[in-house]
């Protein structure tokens, strides 16, 4: 898949993307039966982060980053770097190609590996979401390929993909499923709204990919249930 660099692909409108600003990532992914989170170990460089766009993808050779400063030439506006380095021990993106990103109106980073300049990173406040931090910088020397489908965080991500990062980490959208899982994200977010005005937390909430919860229902069958536990040392027992 190295070599190939694809100069356009199809956005989804700007309209429905703004309208994924503030909707948690949790609940996209709920909204999508689990799927679409990315690995744990994907985290944002600072608190209070938050990042809506497109996903304009890279995929790097291991331990090369040429791909991505290409990358960063033919970006657009609302646009989200994604990044598929190929391995964790480099850096693969820095405080520079953010000012560049930034310039070409692009809204953030997520990379598969580490990136470096984060205290500058942090204090401009640009978006990037990683693996983990490191210093050494990666070669430039061996092509790889601009939007194509990457695997980042245990998620495959296609160009045009709304990606959507807050604290929690980073959901991604498929493009040709947005509008149906923004439906359903933001019902879930209603409900949930309801749950605490009427002071149902208790309750859980149904499942927007699988209906109503019916915790008694799924439980039947598999347990077996005693009316109180004690230890086997307790007198009597």
């Amino acid at each position: 898949m190295y070599g190939h660099i694809y100069h356009d692909f199809q956005r989804a409108p700007s309209g429905l993307i703004d309208r994924f600003k503030g909707v948690p990532t949790s609940t996209l992914s709920d909204a999508m039966g689990r799927h679409g989170a990315m690995k744990a170990d994907i985290r944002p460089i600072f608190e209070n982060i938050a990042l809506v766009g497109s996903a304009f993808t890279v995929l790097c050779f291991p331990g090369d980053n040429i791909m991505t400063h290409k990358a960063v030439q033919m970006m657009q506006p609302g646009d989200v770097l994604v990044i598929d380095t190929g391995d964790s021990d480099s850096g693969c993106f820095g405080h520079r190609s953010a000012l560049q990103v930034r310039g070409r109106g692009g809204v953030g980073v997520v990379a598969s590996g580490t990136v470096r300049d984060v205290a500058l990173l942090r204090r401009d406040r640009f978006p990037v979401f990683s693996r983990g931090v490191s210093p050494r910088a990666p070669q430039k020397n061996t092509p790889g390929s601009i939007n194509v489908p990457v695997e980042v965080g245990g998620v495959v991500v296609s160009p045009g993909d709304i990606v959507v990062g807050d604290d929690d980490g980073i959901t991604v959208v498929p493009r040709l499923l947005a509008e149906q899982v923004l439906v359903r994200a933001l019902q879930r977010e209603r409900a949930e709204a309801l749950s605490m005005e009427n002071g149902t937390l208790n309750e859980l909430l149904p499942d927007p990919a699988h209906g109503a919860l019916d915790i008694d229902r799924l439980l039947k069958g598999k347990v077996s249930e005693h009316a109180k536990w004690a230890s086997p040392n307790e007198p009597g027992v």
